[in-house]
Protein backbone atom coordinates (compact mmCIF):
# COMPACT_ATOMS: atom_id res chain seq x y z
CA UNK A 1 0.00 0.00 0.00
CA UNK A 2 1.04 3.90 -0.67
CA UNK A 3 2.17 5.55 2.42
CA UNK A 4 0.07 8.35 4.10
CA UNK A 5 0.02 11.03 5.46
CA UNK A 6 -1.44 11.73 8.88
CA UNK A 7 -5.10 13.13 7.92
CA UNK A 8 -5.94 12.79 12.03
CA UNK A 9 -3.91 16.11 13.34
CA UNK A 10 -4.30 18.18 10.04
CA UNK A 11 -1.95 16.54 7.35
CA UNK A 12 -1.22 17.58 3.62
CA UNK A 13 -4.48 16.74 1.49
CA UNK A 14 -6.99 16.85 4.16
CA UNK A 15 -9.60 13.91 5.43
CA UNK A 16 -12.36 13.06 3.18
CA UNK A 17 -15.52 13.49 4.47
CA UNK A 18 -18.66 12.26 3.54
CA UNK A 19 -21.22 14.85 1.75
CA UNK A 20 -24.04 13.44 2.74
CA UNK A 21 -27.09 15.54 2.59
CA UNK A 22 -31.06 15.75 2.71
CA UNK A 23 -31.50 12.83 0.41
CA UNK A 24 -29.68 10.10 2.40
CA UNK A 25 -31.65 6.98 2.12
CA UNK A 26 -31.19 5.70 5.58
CA UNK A 27 -30.83 8.44 8.48
CA UNK A 28 -30.14 7.16 12.36
CA UNK A 29 -30.27 10.58 14.30
CA UNK A 30 -29.60 10.64 17.71
CA UNK A 31 -30.77 7.12 18.95
CA UNK A 32 -30.07 6.02 22.24
CA UNK A 33 -31.25 2.65 23.72
CA UNK A 34 -30.88 1.97 27.71
CA UNK A 35 -31.71 -1.36 29.38
CA UNK A 36 -32.33 -0.89 33.27
CA UNK A 37 -29.81 2.14 33.16
CA UNK A 38 -27.06 0.49 30.84
CA UNK A 39 -26.68 2.51 27.84
CA UNK A 40 -26.38 -0.19 24.70
CA UNK A 41 -26.30 2.53 22.20
CA UNK A 42 -25.32 6.15 22.98
CA UNK A 43 -26.43 8.78 20.91
CA UNK A 44 -25.67 7.48 17.82
CA UNK A 45 -26.62 9.19 14.30
CA UNK A 46 -25.54 7.52 10.93
CA UNK A 47 -25.95 8.28 7.22
CA UNK A 48 -26.40 5.34 4.98
CA UNK A 49 -26.51 5.76 1.37
CA UNK A 50 -28.68 4.15 -1.46
CA UNK A 51 -27.34 0.62 -2.48
CA UNK A 52 -24.60 0.94 -0.26
CA UNK A 53 -23.27 -2.22 1.94
CA UNK A 54 -22.68 -0.86 5.37
CA UNK A 55 -21.01 -2.59 8.13
CA UNK A 56 -21.46 -2.17 12.24
CA UNK A 57 -17.94 -3.40 13.03
CA UNK A 58 -16.83 -3.60 16.55
CA UNK A 59 -16.11 -6.37 19.77
CA UNK A 60 -18.47 -8.10 21.59
CA UNK A 61 -20.74 -6.04 23.33
CA UNK A 62 -20.25 -2.58 21.82
CA UNK A 63 -23.74 -2.16 21.06
CA UNK A 64 -23.79 -3.23 17.09
CA UNK A 65 -26.37 -5.95 17.12
CA UNK A 66 -28.54 -3.31 19.37
CA UNK A 67 -28.21 -0.68 16.65
CA UNK A 68 -29.26 -3.46 14.37
CA UNK A 69 -32.49 -4.60 15.79
CA UNK A 70 -33.56 -0.99 16.35
CA UNK A 71 -33.09 -0.70 12.52
CA UNK A 72 -35.22 -4.02 12.17
CA UNK A 73 -37.96 -2.89 15.17
CA UNK A 74 -37.56 -5.80 17.07
CA UNK A 75 -35.91 -3.12 19.83
CA UNK A 76 -37.84 0.06 20.14
CA UNK A 77 -35.56 3.15 21.16
CA UNK A 78 -35.14 5.32 24.51
CA UNK A 79 -34.60 8.12 22.54
CA UNK A 80 -33.33 9.31 18.81
CA UNK A 81 -35.11 8.60 15.56
CA UNK A 82 -34.65 6.31 12.35
CA UNK A 83 -35.73 7.15 8.96
CA UNK A 84 -36.17 5.58 5.83
CA UNK A 85 -36.42 7.27 2.56
CA UNK A 86 -37.37 10.35 4.78
CA UNK A 87 -40.20 7.80 6.41
CA UNK A 88 -39.88 7.71 10.33
CA UNK A 89 -39.47 4.34 11.65
CA UNK A 90 -40.55 5.42 15.13
CA UNK A 91 -43.68 3.15 16.30
CA UNK A 92 -43.54 0.90 13.15
CA UNK A 93 -43.73 -2.88 13.85
CA UNK A 94 -40.88 -5.32 12.15
CA UNK A 95 -43.71 -6.55 10.09
CA UNK A 96 -44.89 -3.15 8.91
CA UNK A 97 -41.05 -1.90 8.16
CA UNK A 98 -39.64 -2.51 4.75
CA UNK A 99 -37.04 -4.55 5.62
CA UNK A 100 -36.02 -7.48 6.21
CA UNK A 101 -32.92 -9.32 8.82
CA UNK A 102 -31.03 -12.47 7.91
CA UNK A 103 -30.03 -14.54 11.18
CA UNK A 104 -26.92 -15.48 11.82
CA UNK A 105 -28.45 -19.05 12.14
CA UNK A 106 -30.40 -18.60 8.76
CA UNK A 107 -33.88 -19.63 10.87
CA UNK A 108 -34.89 -21.73 7.83
CA UNK A 109 -38.04 -23.93 8.32
CA UNK A 110 -36.81 -27.72 8.96
CA UNK A 111 -39.69 -29.10 7.53
CA UNK A 112 -40.36 -26.95 4.33
CA UNK A 113 -38.60 -27.09 0.72
CA UNK A 114 -36.02 -24.43 -0.24
CA UNK A 115 -38.61 -23.64 -2.80
CA UNK A 116 -40.91 -23.47 0.25
CA UNK A 117 -38.52 -21.15 2.44
CA UNK A 118 -38.16 -19.00 -0.01
CA UNK A 119 -41.99 -18.20 -1.16
CA UNK A 120 -43.20 -18.17 2.61
CA UNK A 121 -42.67 -14.55 3.48
CA UNK A 122 -44.67 -14.23 -0.63
CA UNK A 123 -47.40 -16.01 0.80
CA UNK A 124 -47.94 -14.13 3.75
CA UNK A 125 -48.42 -11.14 1.52
CA UNK A 126 -51.09 -13.18 0.02
CA UNK A 127 -49.60 -12.33 -2.96
CA UNK A 128 -51.05 -14.19 -6.50
CA UNK A 129 -49.69 -18.16 -6.78
CA UNK A 130 -48.17 -17.18 -9.96
CA UNK A 131 -46.21 -13.91 -8.71
CA UNK A 132 -45.41 -15.89 -5.51
CA UNK A 133 -43.88 -18.26 -8.51
CA UNK A 134 -41.94 -15.79 -10.61
CA UNK A 135 -40.34 -14.40 -7.52
CA UNK A 136 -39.31 -17.78 -5.64
CA UNK A 137 -37.73 -19.15 -9.12
CA UNK A 138 -35.75 -15.55 -10.05
CA UNK A 139 -34.46 -15.67 -6.22
CA UNK A 140 -33.27 -19.48 -6.43
CA UNK A 141 -31.61 -18.51 -9.71
CA UNK A 142 -29.98 -15.41 -8.61
CA UNK A 143 -28.55 -17.80 -5.69
CA UNK A 144 -27.96 -20.73 -7.95
CA UNK A 145 -30.21 -22.64 -5.82
CA UNK A 146 -32.65 -23.86 -8.57
CA UNK A 147 -31.94 -27.61 -8.80
CA UNK A 148 -32.00 -27.63 -5.32
CA UNK A 149 -35.33 -26.11 -4.98
CA UNK A 150 -36.72 -29.63 -3.15
CA UNK A 151 -34.19 -30.65 -1.08
CA UNK A 152 -34.69 -29.78 2.97
CA UNK A 153 -32.65 -27.68 4.88
CA UNK A 154 -30.87 -30.11 6.22
CA UNK A 155 -29.81 -31.84 3.21
CA UNK A 156 -27.84 -28.56 2.24
CA UNK A 157 -24.39 -27.42 3.41
CA UNK A 158 -23.79 -24.16 5.21
CA UNK A 159 -23.28 -22.69 2.29
CA UNK A 160 -26.50 -23.79 0.44
CA UNK A 161 -28.23 -22.76 3.58
CA UNK A 162 -27.06 -19.63 3.63
CA UNK A 163 -27.80 -18.72 -0.52
CA UNK A 164 -31.27 -19.79 0.60
CA UNK A 165 -31.63 -17.60 3.83
CA UNK A 166 -30.68 -14.56 1.42
CA UNK A 167 -33.00 -15.78 -1.44
CA UNK A 168 -36.03 -15.48 1.57
CA UNK A 169 -34.44 -12.05 2.61
CA UNK A 170 -34.78 -10.59 -0.69
CA UNK A 171 -37.85 -12.32 -1.79
CA UNK A 172 -39.87 -9.66 -0.87
CA UNK A 173 -38.25 -6.63 -2.63
CA UNK A 174 -36.84 -5.01 1.00
CA UNK A 175 -35.96 -1.38 0.73
CA UNK A 176 -32.62 -2.63 3.41
CA UNK A 177 -31.42 -5.80 4.28
CA UNK A 178 -30.35 -6.10 7.54
CA UNK A 179 -27.33 -9.16 7.85
CA UNK A 180 -26.44 -10.27 11.43
CA UNK A 181 -22.89 -11.40 11.30
CA UNK A 182 -23.96 -13.37 8.14
CA UNK A 183 -20.69 -15.40 7.54
CA UNK A 184 -20.72 -16.84 11.34
CA UNK A 185 -21.99 -20.34 11.02
CA UNK A 186 -19.38 -20.96 8.23
CA UNK A 187 -15.73 -22.26 8.37
CA UNK A 188 -13.01 -20.05 7.42
CA UNK A 189 -12.34 -21.07 4.15
CA UNK A 190 -15.69 -21.20 2.94
CA UNK A 191 -16.65 -17.71 4.90
CA UNK A 192 -13.75 -16.27 2.48
CA UNK A 193 -15.30 -17.86 -0.56
CA UNK A 194 -19.06 -16.39 0.37
CA UNK A 195 -18.13 -13.09 1.03
CA UNK A 196 -17.58 -11.74 -2.33
CA UNK A 197 -20.12 -14.20 -3.59
CA UNK A 198 -22.90 -12.55 -0.97
CA UNK A 199 -21.81 -9.04 -2.08
CA UNK A 200 -22.22 -9.87 -5.86
CA UNK A 201 -25.87 -11.00 -5.51
CA UNK A 202 -26.59 -8.02 -3.31
CA UNK A 203 -25.05 -5.22 -5.54
CA UNK A 204 -26.94 -7.08 -8.69
CA UNK A 205 -30.46 -6.74 -7.05
CA UNK A 206 -29.33 -2.81 -5.53
CA UNK A 207 -30.60 -3.22 -2.13
CA UNK A 208 -29.27 -1.01 0.55
CA UNK A 209 -27.45 -3.49 3.51
CA UNK A 210 -26.47 -2.88 6.98
CA UNK A 211 -24.42 -5.78 8.35
CA UNK A 212 -23.44 -6.64 12.04
CA UNK A 213 -19.85 -8.40 12.11
CA UNK A 214 -16.66 -8.60 14.71
CA UNK A 215 -14.56 -9.89 11.40
CA UNK A 216 -12.23 -7.08 10.61
CA UNK A 217 -11.51 -9.45 7.25
CA UNK A 218 -15.80 -9.57 6.73
CA UNK A 219 -15.85 -5.84 6.46
CA UNK A 220 -12.72 -4.65 4.90
CA UNK A 221 -13.94 -7.25 2.17
CA UNK A 222 -17.75 -7.01 1.80
CA UNK A 223 -18.37 -3.00 2.96
CA UNK A 224 -18.42 0.24 1.15
CA UNK A 225 -18.14 1.70 4.34
CA UNK A 226 -17.98 0.69 8.24
CA UNK A 227 -18.65 1.96 11.44
CA UNK A 228 -16.35 0.88 14.09
CA UNK A 229 -18.36 1.00 17.36
CA UNK A 230 -16.96 1.27 21.11
CA UNK A 231 -19.08 1.03 24.15
CA UNK A 232 -22.37 1.95 22.59
CA UNK A 233 -20.90 4.89 20.34
CA UNK A 234 -19.56 5.30 16.70
CA UNK A 235 -15.37 6.09 16.63
CA UNK A 236 -14.98 6.00 12.85
CA UNK A 237 -17.02 5.89 10.03
CA UNK A 238 -15.00 6.03 6.55
CA UNK A 239 -14.60 3.48 3.55
CA UNK A 240 -12.16 -0.13 4.76
CA UNK A 241 -9.05 2.11 3.44
CA UNK A 242 -9.95 5.09 5.15
CA UNK A 243 -10.67 3.29 8.36
CA UNK A 244 -7.01 1.27 7.78
CA UNK A 245 -4.96 3.71 6.64
CA UNK A 246 -6.20 6.89 7.99
CA UNK A 247 -7.27 5.75 11.68
CA UNK A 248 -8.29 8.95 13.84
CA UNK A 249 -7.78 7.23 17.43
CA UNK A 250 -5.39 4.81 19.29
CA UNK A 251 -8.27 2.72 19.52
CA UNK A 252 -9.56 2.91 15.79
CA UNK A 253 -5.74 2.02 15.14
CA UNK A 254 -5.17 -1.05 17.50
CA UNK A 255 -8.85 -2.01 17.02
CA UNK A 256 -8.65 -2.32 12.99
CA UNK A 257 -5.34 -4.60 11.79
CA UNK A 258 -2.04 -4.63 13.61
CA UNK A 259 -0.07 -1.86 14.64
CA UNK A 260 2.68 -0.11 16.29
CA UNK A 261 2.23 2.73 18.66
CA UNK A 262 5.70 4.79 19.33
CA UNK A 263 4.72 7.41 22.19
CA UNK A 264 6.31 10.38 22.50
CA UNK A 265 5.99 14.16 22.30
CA UNK A 266 7.00 16.60 19.33
CA UNK A 267 9.94 18.04 19.45
CA UNK A 268 9.87 20.39 16.37
CA UNK A 269 6.48 21.74 15.24
CA UNK A 270 7.58 23.07 11.47
CA UNK A 271 4.95 24.08 8.53
CA UNK A 272 5.97 21.04 6.92
CA UNK A 273 7.41 18.45 9.01
CA UNK A 274 7.97 17.22 12.99
CA UNK A 275 10.17 15.68 14.91
CA UNK A 276 9.19 13.40 17.45
CA UNK A 277 10.80 12.19 20.69
CA UNK A 278 10.12 8.94 21.87
CA UNK A 279 11.65 7.14 24.91
CA UNK A 280 11.45 3.45 22.84
CA UNK A 281 13.74 4.95 20.45
CA UNK A 282 17.35 5.83 20.10
CA UNK A 283 16.82 7.95 17.04
CA UNK A 284 13.86 10.50 16.61
CA UNK A 285 10.99 10.34 14.33
CA UNK A 286 10.64 12.31 11.72
CA UNK A 287 7.11 13.05 9.56
CA UNK A 288 7.27 15.07 6.11
CA UNK A 289 4.26 17.18 6.82
CA UNK A 290 3.12 19.59 9.24
CA UNK A 291 0.41 18.68 12.09
CA UNK A 292 -2.27 20.79 13.82
CA UNK A 293 0.13 20.33 17.38
CA UNK A 294 2.59 21.82 19.06
CA UNK A 295 5.67 21.31 20.75
CA UNK A 296 5.90 19.44 23.99
CA UNK A 297 2.51 17.73 23.20
CA UNK A 298 1.97 13.70 23.77
CA UNK A 299 1.33 12.10 20.36
CA UNK A 300 1.39 8.49 19.30
CA UNK A 301 3.02 7.56 15.70
CA UNK A 302 0.65 4.44 14.02
CA UNK A 303 2.74 2.71 12.48
CA UNK A 304 1.53 -0.55 10.08
CA UNK A 305 3.68 -3.73 9.84
CA UNK A 306 4.07 -3.77 6.63
CA UNK A 307 5.23 -0.07 6.35
CA UNK A 308 8.25 -1.11 8.55
CA UNK A 309 11.69 -2.22 6.48
CA UNK A 310 13.90 -4.85 8.25
CA UNK A 311 17.88 -4.65 6.87
CA UNK A 312 20.48 -6.48 8.38
CA UNK A 313 22.86 -3.34 8.60
CA UNK A 314 22.38 0.09 9.97
CA UNK A 315 20.22 2.58 6.90
CA UNK A 316 22.13 5.73 6.16
CA UNK A 317 19.15 7.80 7.06
CA UNK A 318 19.52 10.04 10.31
CA UNK A 319 15.81 9.57 11.56
CA UNK A 320 13.02 6.79 11.57
CA UNK A 321 15.46 3.76 12.39
CA UNK A 322 15.63 0.89 15.31
CA UNK A 323 18.05 -1.44 16.52
CA UNK A 324 16.51 -5.10 17.81
CA UNK A 325 16.92 -8.61 17.82
CA UNK A 326 14.09 -10.98 16.21
CA UNK A 327 12.66 -12.62 19.50
CA UNK A 328 9.78 -14.69 17.35
CA UNK A 329 8.66 -14.88 14.11
CA UNK A 330 5.05 -15.65 12.76
CA UNK A 331 4.94 -18.05 9.21
CA UNK A 332 2.01 -17.05 7.17
CA UNK A 333 3.73 -19.00 4.05
CA UNK A 334 3.33 -15.68 1.68
CA UNK A 335 4.49 -13.39 4.85
CA UNK A 336 6.47 -13.62 8.14
CA UNK A 337 5.59 -11.42 11.07
CA UNK A 338 8.80 -10.73 12.93
CA UNK A 339 8.00 -9.60 16.73
CA UNK A 340 11.97 -7.43 17.02
CA UNK A 341 12.62 -6.50 20.80
CA UNK A 342 14.03 -3.16 20.86
CA UNK A 343 17.04 -2.50 23.85
CA UNK A 344 14.15 -0.49 25.49
CA UNK A 345 12.06 -3.87 25.74
CA UNK A 346 9.20 -2.59 23.42
CA UNK A 347 8.85 -5.02 20.51
CA UNK A 348 7.74 -3.93 17.09
CA UNK A 349 5.58 -5.78 14.53
CA UNK A 350 7.20 -6.01 11.32
CA UNK A 351 5.64 -7.71 7.60
CA UNK A 352 8.47 -9.84 5.69
CA UNK A 353 7.53 -10.32 2.12
CA UNK A 354 8.85 -14.46 1.58
CA UNK A 355 10.13 -13.76 -1.66
CA UNK A 356 12.76 -16.43 -1.30
CA UNK A 357 11.89 -20.54 -1.43
CA UNK A 358 12.70 -20.62 2.28
CA UNK A 359 12.17 -17.71 4.48
CA UNK A 360 14.46 -18.75 7.17
CA UNK A 361 17.01 -18.00 4.60
CA UNK A 362 16.92 -14.10 5.07
CA UNK A 363 15.86 -13.89 8.65
CA UNK A 364 15.70 -15.90 11.69
CA UNK A 365 15.35 -16.20 15.57
CA UNK A 366 17.95 -14.30 17.71
CA UNK A 367 19.12 -12.18 14.48
CA UNK A 368 20.06 -8.72 15.27
CA UNK A 369 18.63 -6.55 12.70
CA UNK A 370 17.61 -2.57 12.01
CA UNK A 371 14.50 -1.41 11.24
CA UNK A 372 13.51 1.14 9.20
CA UNK A 373 10.43 3.23 7.38
CA UNK A 374 9.64 6.10 5.85
CA UNK A 375 8.58 10.08 6.48
CA UNK A 376 5.16 9.49 5.51
CA UNK A 377 4.92 5.61 6.68
CA UNK A 378 2.96 6.82 9.72
CA UNK A 379 -0.19 8.43 11.54
CA UNK A 380 0.24 11.23 14.02
CA UNK A 381 -2.24 10.40 16.49
CA UNK A 382 -3.41 12.68 19.20
CA UNK A 383 -6.07 10.64 21.10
Amino acid sequence: MAENADLSLGGPGGAKTDQLGEHDYVKVEGLRKEFDGFVAVDDVSLSIRQGEIFALLGASGCGKSTLLRMLAGFERPTAGDIHLQGQSMAGLPPYRRPTNMMFQSYALFPHMTVEQNVAFGLQQEKLPREEIQRRTSEMLALVQMSKLAKRKPHQLSGGQQQRVALARSLAKGPKLLLLDEPMGALDKKLRSQMQLELVNIIEKQGVTCVMVTHDQEEAMTMAHRIAIMEAGRIRQVGSPDEIYEQPNSRYTAGFIGQVNLLEGKIDTDEKDHITIVCPDLEHQIYVGHGVTGYEGMDVALALRPEKIRIHRDEPQQACNKARGMIQDIAYFGSHSVFHVTLASGKVLLVNHVNAKRWASEQFTWNDQVWLSWGELAGVVLSS
